[in-house]
C-alpha cells in the first residue's frame, strides 16, 4: 500500500493522465510504470498508494473513461423508458448505447476520444488482460440493455441476441475508430463523415440486424443473466485480452482458511472502517511520514530494481518464442599464389598470383517451433517468478509501514515516559524537601530514623534521575531510527509531534478469512508454486523433439557494388529435428527434481498460509487481553494516586509514616509508567493484526481463481 505525500489528488490525476497516454500510444502491454511515474512527475511509491499494483492503475484509467459513458448510456435508456409505457424501440435503445460516445467525437472533433483509443487497443492486443474487475465496470449497463432488448425483441433467444449485440458492439467500435478512413476507402463515395451522420447510420444498420429474424436456432440456450455476463466486456470491445500468466496453483496446497476466525465472533460487515488502516490512527503526521518513509525507504528502492531484473527475466524467457533474425554483412579479400604451375607466357622466375574480393549481405533468421508448449511453459514460469516479486514487493511494502507505525509509537512513548520521569522527580524532590525540613529540625516520629528517612527520599530522586537519562537516550535513539527509515541522515527531527493515539474502532466481529487474499506473501506463495509447476512442464515438454528451421537470404558478389543487385541473391532453407535419446538420465532427473520443487513451493505455501492464520489469530486474542491490561492499569495508576495523596496528607499531619509516602508514590510512577507500555503494546498489536490482515478490515469478495484464459 505504497503511498505518497500530498496534494494527493493531483499525482493521482497525473498518473491516471500518464498512464492513459501511454496506453494510447503503446497499448496495455507496452504501459510501464518507469514511464508513467517518470511522465507524472510521480513516484513508483505513488503508483503503489493510489492504485496498489499496474493492472490497478490500468482498471482506474478504464473506470475514469468508461464509467461516465455507461452513465450517460442509462440515462438516455432511462429517459427512453420513461417515455414508453411498453417496449422502447429497437432504435432509441441502439441510440442510448451509441450517443454517447458520438457525443465524445463531437466535442473533441480532432482528435480520437479516449473511450475508443482503450477499446481500439484491446482489440488489437490478444495476449495482455487489462483486468478481471473490469467486467464490473460493464455490468449494470449491459443487464440493463440486455432487458430492455429483450423487451423489444420477445422472438429472439437469449443466444442469438447476445451474438447480435457482440457484433454490434465490434461495428460500433470499428466504425467510430476508422471513420475518418471512410473518404479514402470509399475513393470519393463518401466525401466526409459527421458525427451525426455516423450515429445515423450505426442506429439503422445496428438497428436492422437486430431486428432480423434468426436463421437457425442455437445448439444450446442460456438464461438471459448468463448472457449478460458473457457479453458484459465483449458489449464495448474489450473482451479479447489474454494474459500468460499460468493459472492457479493453490489447489496443490492443502490448507485450507476457517469460515471465520476462532477468537473472533460472527460477522458483521456493516462494521467495517475504511481500507487505509494507517489513517485509521487519525493522526495526519504519522500518515505523512508513513508515505515519506514507502518513498524514501532505501530498501523498497533495491526491492524495485529487482522486480525489473524478474521482468527483464520474463521478456529474455519469451524472446525464444518467436524467430531469431540477424543482418550480416561481410567483406573478404585473398591472395592466391601459383607456384609450380606451367603457366603459358609467364616470365621465368617469378611468381604468379591472384586477388579475389567476396563481398556479402544477409538476412538470417533462426526458430524454434514450440510445437509441445517447452518455451511457453519456461516463459509463464518467468511471469509466475516475476508476479511473486511484486508480491513481494508489496509483502515489503506492508512491513516497513508497519515497522514504520510501530517506531513512531515507540518514540511517542519513549517521550511519554521522558516526562513522566520528569514528573517522577519533581515529585520525589518534593517529598525529599519535607523529609530534609523535618530532619533539619531534628523532628522524629515514633522511634523512626529520619536520616534513613532522608537518605531513601534521596536515593528515589536519583533512580528517578537515571530513568530519565535512559528514557532520553531511547527517545534520541527512536527518533534517529525514524531518520532512516525514511532515508534520512540519523540527525533525530523525524517524529517531532509524535504522540500515542487512542486505539481505532475495534474489529468486526468474525473478521473473515478471505481477508487474507489480500496478503502477499500468500499471493507470492501460491505464485512460486505455479513457477515450479510450469518448469516440471517444461522438463516433461524437453523429453519431446526439438523441431527448428533456419533461413538465409541476401546477396555476394566480387564487386560490393552487386551486393544490392537481385542477379547476385543468394537464399537457404533448412529444417531441423533433435530427438534426446540417450544423455545419462539427465533429462529424467530434471523431471523429478521440478516435481520435488513443486512439493517444496506448496509445503512453503501451506506454513505461509498456517503462520498467517496464527498471526490472526493472536493478533485477535492479544487484543482483549491488552485491552483489559490497559484499564487494570488505569485503575491501579488511579487508586495508586489517591493512596500517594492520602499518605502524604497523613504524614504532613503527623499521623502517617515515611515510608509509606514512598511506596506509594513507587507505585504511583511504577503503574503510570506500565500504562504508557501497555497502551502502546495495544497499538502495535492492532498494527499487527492488520498486517495479519493485509489491510484494514473492509470485507473483500474473494479474487477470482486464475485460468489460462483470464
Amino acid at each position: 500500500m505504497s503511498r505518497i505525500v500530498p496534494p494527493a489528488a493531483d499525482t493521482r490525476a497525473r498518473i491516471l493522465d500518464a498512464a492513459e497516454g501511454l496506453i494510447a500510444e503503446s497499448g496495455f502491454r507496452g504501459l510501464s510504470l518507469r514511464e508513467v511515474t517518470k511522465r507524472a512527475g510521480a513516484n513508483l511509491a505513488a503508483v503503489n498508494y493510489h492504485f496498489g499494483s499496474r493492472d490497478g492503475l490500468i482498471h482506474a484509467v478504464l473506470d475514469r473513461v468508461i464509467t461516465p459513458i455507461n452513465a450517460q448510456r442509462l440515462r438516455y435508456l432511462d429517459e427512453a423508458e420513461a417515455a414508453h409505457d411498453g417496449a422502447v424501440p429497437i432504435e432509441e435503445i441502439v441510440s442510448a448505447m451509441v450517443r454517447p460516445l458520438i457525443e465524445r467525437l463531437e466535442e473533441q472533433p480532432h482528435e480520437t476520444p479516449a473511450y475508443l483509443r482503450l477499446a481500439g487497443r484491446c482489440f488489437a492486443e490478444s495476449s495482455e488482460h487489462p483486468d478481471a474487475a473490469l467486467a464490473d465496470l460493464f455490468r449494470e449497463v449491459v443487464e440493463r440493455f440486455m432487458k430492455a432488448l429483450a423487451a423489444s425483441l420477445p422472438q429472439l433467444d437469449p443466444g442469438t441476441l447476445f451474438w447480435r449485440l457482440h457484433l454490434a458492439a465490434g461495428t460500433m467500435i470499428v466504425a467510430l475508430t476508422q471513420a475518418d478512413r471512410v473518404p479514402t476507402f470509399s475513393r470519393g463515395l463518401v466525401a466526409a463523415v459527421t458525427p451525426e451522420d455516423t450515429l445515423r447510420r450505426l442506429v439503422e444498420f445496428i438497428s436492422g440486424g437486430l431486428r432480423a429474424e434468426a436463421v437457425e436456432k442455437p445448439v444450446r440456450k442460456r438464461s438471459t443473466k448468463v448472457t449478460a455476463g458473457l457479453a458484459l466486456v465483449a458489449l464495448m470491445g474489450l473482451a479479447s485480452c489474454r494474459s500468460v500468466s499460468p493459472p492457479d496453483a493453490k489447489h496443490l496446497a492443502t490448507v485450507k482458511a476457517p469460515a471465520h476466525w476462532v477468537a473472533g465472533p460472527g460477522w458483521t460487515p456493516t462494521l467495517s472502517p475504511d481500507w487505509d488502516w494507517v489513517d485509521e490512527f487519525r493522526q495526519q503526521d504519522l500518515s505523512a511520514y508513513v508515505d515519506r518513509v514507502l518513498a524514501e525507504n532505501r530498501d523498497l528502492k533495491a526491492a524495485r530494481g529487482r522486480i525489473e531484473v524478474a521482468l527483464a527475466n520474463a521478456q529474455i524467457i519469451g524472446a525464444d518464442l518467436y524467430p531469431q533474425v540477424n543482418g550480416g554483412f561481410s567483406a573478404q579479400r585473398d591472395l592466391q599464389n601459383f607456384i609450380g604451375f606451367p603457366i603459358p607466357g609467364a616470365p621465368p622466375g617469378e611468381v604468379l598470383s591472384s586477388r579475389t574480393n567476396r563481398f556479402g549481405l544477409s538476412l538470417n533468421l533462426s526458430w524454434e517451433l514450440d510445437l509441445w508448449g517447452r518455451i511457453r511453459a519456461a516463459k509463464k514460469a518467468a511471469v509466475a517468478d516475476f508476479e511473486a516479486s511484486t508480491f513481494d514487493m508489496a509483502t515489503a511494502e506492508l512491513s516497513l509501514a508497519g515497522q514504520a507505525a510501530k517506531t513512531w509509537f515507540a518514540l511517542a512513548e519513549a517521550r511519554d515516559q521522558v516526562d513522566l520521569a520528569r514528573n517522577a522527580i519533581a515529585t520525589f524532590s518534593d517529598t525529599e524537601t519535607t523529609i530534609r525540613e523535618r530532619f533539619e529540625r531534628g523532628i522524629q516520629e515514633e522511634g523512626q530514623n529520619s536520616a534513613a528517612q532522608l537518605l531513601l527520599a534521596s536515593g528515589d530522586v536519583s533512580t528517578a534521575r537515571d530513568q530519565l537519562a535512559a528514557r532520553e537516550e531511547l527517545a534520541g535513539r527512536t527518533a534517529r531510527l525514524l531518520d532512516v527509515l525514511a532515508g534520512e541522515y540519523p540527525v533525530g527531527r523525524s517524529g517531532s509531534s509524535a504522540r500515542l493515539p487512542g486505539l481505532p474502532s475495534k474489529p468486526p466481529t468474525g473478521l473473515p478469512a478471505t481477508l487474507l487474499d489480500r496478503r502477499p506473501d500468500l499471493a507470492a506463495a501460491e505464485r512460486r508454486i505455479a513457477a515450479a509447476d510450469q518448469r516440471l512442464l517444461e522438463a516433461k515438454r524437453a523429453l519431446l523433439p526439438a523441431i527448428s528451421l533456419t533461413g538465409s537470404f541476401g546477396s555476394a558478389s566480387e564487386d560490393i557494388g552487386d551486393i544490392l543487385s537481385g542477379d547476385f541473391s543468394i537464399w537457404s532453407v533448412a529444417g531441423n529435428l533433435a530427438q534426446p535419446i540417450f544423455q545419462g538420465g539427465r533429462l529424467r532427473a530434471n523431471i523429478d527434481r521440478r516435481d520435488s520443487e513443486i512439493g517444496i513451493a506448496a509445503a512453503e505455501f501451506e506454513q505461509a498460509a498456517l503462520t498467517a492464520f496464527s498471526e490472526v489469530e493472536n493478533a485477535l486474542a492479544a487484543e482483549g487481553h491488552l485491552s483489559r491490561r490497559v484499564e487494570a492499569l488505569e485503575e491501579s495508576s488511579r487508586l495508586a494516586l489517591e493512596a500517594y495523596r492520602r499518605s502524604l496528607e497523613e504524614f504532613r499531619n503527623g499521623t502517617g509514616e515515611i515510608l509509606t509516602v514512598l511506596a506509594a508514590q513507587q507505585r504511583l510512577f511504577t503503574s503510570r509508567s506500565q500504562a504508557i507500555s501497555v497502551r502502546r503494546q495495544r497499538l502495535d498489536n492492532r498494527v499487527d493484526l492488520y498486517l495479519a490482515l493485509g489491510g484494514s478490515f473492509r470485507p473483500v469478495a474473494p479474487p477470482a481463481e486464475k485460468s489460462p484464459e483470464s
